[in-house]
């Protein structure tokens, strides 16, 4: 019966947090009302050393391309709202590194605040991934050549197969 009511309470909070964040006006409200160009010029003094975002023109490489983490689950039609909540949410409670100093490097917590960090949230939620291709190399692969025929094992350079770069 405690398991039950446990489990009931949990999902009412669950279903009343994602209603309060992108259906009850406050994802949508912080949106149409934020100020993505005063957002862009905070992104690119405060965020964009360490991320790259095409549309900011940054190319940091310490935290996530956010143009590559966010294409794709804007391409399966994921809404603004839920980037915007996302992004909001990453800026307050950025997890830190175990150790002041060790890999990876932490981004920290509340590094922008107030109406900076909604409209930075609001930016990158509108920004973030509407490029259709990546400006990551691509990566060399490790091994050339074709795979080998289903069930003749493993591929070689005798028969076509593969060989070191």
């Amino acid at each position: 019966m405690r398991s039950r009511l446990i489990a009931t309470s949990t999902a009412l909070l669950i279903i009343g947090t994602a209603g309060f964040l992108t259906g009850c006006g406050g994802a949508q409200s912080a949106l149409d009302t934020a100020d993505t160009a005063a957002g862009k010029t905070k992104f690119v003094s405060s965020c964009g050393g360490c991320h790259t975002l095409a549309d900011a023109g940054t190319k940091g490489n310490v935290g996530p391309n956010l143009d590559d983490a966010f294409r794709a689950s804007r391409e399966q039609g994921f809404k603004e709202t839920q980037f915007y909540g996302v992004v909001k949410r990453w800026i307050e409670v950025a997890p830190q590194a175990p150790l002041p100093g060790s890999y990876p490097q932490a981004m920290p917590q509340n590094l922008v605040t107030g109406s900076d960090a909604v409209n930075v949230a609001a930016y990158v939620a509108t920004a973030a991934g509407t490029k259709p291709t990546s400006d990551v190399s691509a990566l060399t692969p490790a091994v050339e050549g074709k795979a080998p025929a289903a069930g003749s094992g493993p591929a070689t350079p005798a028969d076509g197969g593969a060989t070191a770069p």
